[in-house]
């Protein structure tokens, strides 16, 4: 048992770190990906399965890796949340945001439900015995409620840059924006050399003040571009 809990702290520990680190962002994920990940998890969990039935996966090495594998899981969301939650305040406060109840309050329900869920698995309120397989599945399910409290599904104008669900754009990586269509805006940004584009909903009575916004951003972006030219030219 002891060696178990060692073993799940270890992997916490390595996968906070990893998770922190933000090796994988949401828009780095793809329908290809996500299914050859699936299909490789599944094909290990059917594996490991033959191998316990013909009596090379024992029970106690099976609890230990399930335990690790929750572990990995708890220091993966927990280290992003942490990063997450610095970036944001990094970005500054929000100027703008697109409330409603879809993109706060329903989001803010489905997570603290997920939390409470993670809490209720580790039988912390309940009479079961406390378990490594439980204590770690129920830590996994409340790092990743609270890192789905970090994740907004709207853009976040702030004073440093944009929030796009997990990433930070600062106002430098700013290009342009144009109405897609009405009530829909499409912000322009550069990244790894490369312009990309997102669409989000503006309400009709937010059009001007967005607008105002990003024209600011862009007046800036000129004032800053002509006076380093300047400065090269001298």
């Amino acid at each position: 048992m002891i060696w178990i809990i060692v073993s799940a702290i270890a992997t916490a520990a390595i996968s906070t770190w990893l998770g922190y680190k933000r090796l994988l962002y949401l828009d780095q994920l793809t329908a290809r990906n996500i299914s050859y990940t699936l299909i490789g998890v599944l094909t290990l969990f059917l594996i490991l399965q033959w191998m316990h039935q013909i009596g090379y996966f024992p029970e106690a090495i099976a609890g230990a890796v399930m335990a690790n594998v929750y572990s990995s899981l708890f220091g993966f969301f927990m280290g992003a949340a942490i990063q997450q939650f610095q970036q944001k305040t990094n970005c500054g406060e929000i100027v703008y945001v697109n409330r409603s109840f879809w993109t706060d309050i329903f989001p803010s329900l489905v997570t603290i439900g997920i939390i409470l869920f993670g809490i209720q698995r580790t039988s912390l309120f309940s009479d079961l015995p406390f378990t490594p397989i439980r204590v770690t599945s129920g830590l996994s399910i409340i790092a990743i409620g609270a890192y789905s409290f970090t994740i907004r599904l709207v853009p976040e104008l702030r004073k440093n840059g944009l929030i796009l669900l997990d990433r930070k754009i600062s106002w430098e990586q700013f290009f342009t924006y144009s109405w897609y269509s009405e009530g829909v805006i499409e912000i322009e940004y550069k990244r790894n050399e490369k312009i990309r584009s997102f669409k989000t909903m503006i309400p009709n009575e937010d059009h001007l003040f967005v607008e105002k916004i990003l024209s600011e951003r862009i007046a800036e972006k000129l004032e800053k571009d002509e006076f380093d030219e300047y400065e090269e030219l001298e």
